[in-house]
């Protein structure tokens, strides 16, 4: 019986195809974007691994970059493009940055042409607020003030930064092998829903790291962590969704930290930090 519908069935789902898929596509190459900050935003560090495409506001696909987008429609079309992260990290999870400008254009679309569109320029969308930014600077006051462990501290040094002139860095060594610290500053109300609150972290490290939130409800201190990173031997920026761990704190009041813990092969190491930016929609 399987057998005998197979045929059918193909045969239909072909000669049902849209008749846009019918032509020959249009193609958009798109090389990366081109993150710009103004002051108060910190340095345009961005890692955007792929493309979000829409056309007349219907969605295309998701692309790696560089690459081409192919595009089933001619003549002139709306064009909107979004900057993909991977959330956490984690290749498994691409997402819309949802802080970073969508990019407009009208274009005029030939089958079988290609359009190259560089570098487009995108920002940080304006309702975004920006609970800190963390360069480690001269100048600047420090963010992550608070030890929550003798060792909590994050030391400022020039020897090895992302951008600027400095970073942070925190020293992990046998007598001082965990090391956690929190911002001196409280944020409110971050739980209220639709919650929208995210980390932007570059880093080079010898040490795993999390980071988390931590906070009181009545008499009994809450922490609750989870988004980190492991070891990495060369400057890398992620972007950490901190939303669930928000959500599942249900804190009204809080801090955010980050504890970091020396590896037990290892009797020293160390955890470079820059560009610390807490962002977060207001409902």
């Amino acid at each position: 019986m399987r057998r005998t519908w197979f045929p059918l069935l193909l045969l239909l789902f072909l000669t049902s195809c849209p008749p846009d898929l019918e032509r020959e596509p249009s193609y958009l190459f798109i090389e990366g974007f081109e993150l710009e900050t103004t002051a108060g935003e910190g340095a345009a560090t961005s890692a955007i691994t792929e493309v979000w495409a829409f056309a007349d506001e219907a969605f295309i696909g998701v692309f790696p970059l560089p690459g081409r987008v192919p595009v089933f429609r001619t003549g002139e079309v709306v064009i909107r493009l979004e900057a993909g992260v991977h959330q956490d990290g984690r290749s498994i999870t691409p997402d819309s940055y949802p802080f970073y400008t969508p990019v407009e254009q009208t274009l005029t679309l030939i089958g079988g042409e290609t359009i190259d569109l560089g570098r487009p320029v995108i920002r940080y969308r304006d309702r975004t607020t920006f609970g800190f930014v963390e360069g480690f600077e001269p100048g600047f006051e420090r963010v992550f003030t608070d030890p929550l462990t003798p060792g909590g501290v994050i030391a400022v040094q020039s020897d090895e930064v992302r951008s600027g002139g400095a970073a942070g860095a925190i020293v992990l060594s046998d007598a001082n092998r965990l090391s956690e610290v929190a911002t001196g500053l409280t944020f409110r109300d971050l739980n209220l829903v639709p919650i929208t609150v995210w980390l932007e972290v570059d880093f080079l490290a010898d040490a795993p790291t999390i980071f988390g939130v931590i906070g009181q409800r009545d008499l009994s201190i809450v922490r609750v962590f989870d988004p980190g990173f492991l070891p990495r031997d060369n400057w890398t920026k992620i972007y950490f969704n901190l939303s669930p761990v928000v959500g599942s704190a249900d804190l009204p009041e809080l801090r955010i930290a980050l504890s970091s813990l020396l590896p037990n092969e290892l009797g020293a190491g160390t955890v470079y930090l820059d560009n610390l930016k807490l962002l977060y929609f207001t409902p």
